[in-house]
């Protein structure tokens, strides 16, 4: 599920953003035998199938957390979400993750099935109510317990500010748009398993998905936006 929480606004120096453009781009161009200098870049995404999607090293759809942490190495909050309409969704929050070079934070959404809600909140910590309504309960006690989920989504925060030409050049034209207002706007690359959330005050946003579970991705962005502009209306 998509969570517009992860539109995290923070101010990034201008020569922070120089400094990844520029990277980005070094990192991108070919030797001179064709082949790219280094891997686990946000745009090397390969569709396995309808159920798994290759980008940073892992199967989304398929790893599982255990896999992601050796993949990206760093500290990570678990935690387990009671939403409003009574389903649950599990997050696995890394706060430190460098791939390629490349600063960032992932959010990875796990799965969920055969939880036992009462076994969860016995061994949660202290719940927090979220500006979504939603209820968060830390977890970290059950991370080992845990670390056999597998990744349903994949949500890629990069540190610095991403100039949104350098994101269509990297990834092409979006198929679809939907925009939120003035200052928000989401790319949708259903062929790619890949949305991305552009914001004029805030963070780009990357989330991948297998192909198979777009269209829910899709659904949930529909109401996220449509929420929004009705929010604005009352």
């Amino acid at each position: 599920m998509f969570k517009p929480t992860t539109l995290i606004i923070v101010l990034v120096l201008f020569v922070s953003g120089y400094w990844f453009y520029t990277f980005y781009n070094s990192m991108a161009t070919p030797q001179g035998d064709g082949t790219i200098r280094v891997k686990n870049l946000p745009w090397q995404i390969t569709v396995v199938d309808e159920h798994t999607l290759h980008v940073f090293d892992l199967d989304v759809g398929k790893a599982t957390l255990g896999q992601a942490v050796k993949v990206l190495k760093s500290e990570y909050n678990l935690a387990w979400f009671e939403n409003q309409d009574d389903s649950i969704s599990l997050e696995a929050y890394f706060i430190r993750v460098s791939l390629s070079g490349l600063r960032a934070k992932v959010l990875l959404e796990l799965n969920t099935d055969g939880l036992d809600i009462d076994y969860l909140k016995k061994n949660s910590g202290k719940p927090e109510i979220q500006t979504s309504r939603t209820i968060k309960y830390p977890l970290d006690d059950l991370a080992q317990e845990l670390d056999n989920r597998v990744i349903q989504s994949l949500t890629y925060i990069p540190k610095a500010n991403v100039d949104p030409q350098l994101l269509k050049d990297r990834f092409g034209a979006a198929e679809e748009t939907m925009r939120v207002d003035d200052n928000t706007e989401f790319w949708l690359y259903p062929k790619k398993g890949l949305v991305i959330s552009i914001s004029q005050k805030g963070k780009e946003v990357l989330q991948y998905v297998p192909l198979s579970r777009f269209e829910r991705l899709r659904k949930s962005i529909h109401d996220t936006v449509q929420y929004t502009k009705d929010k604005q209306t009352d």
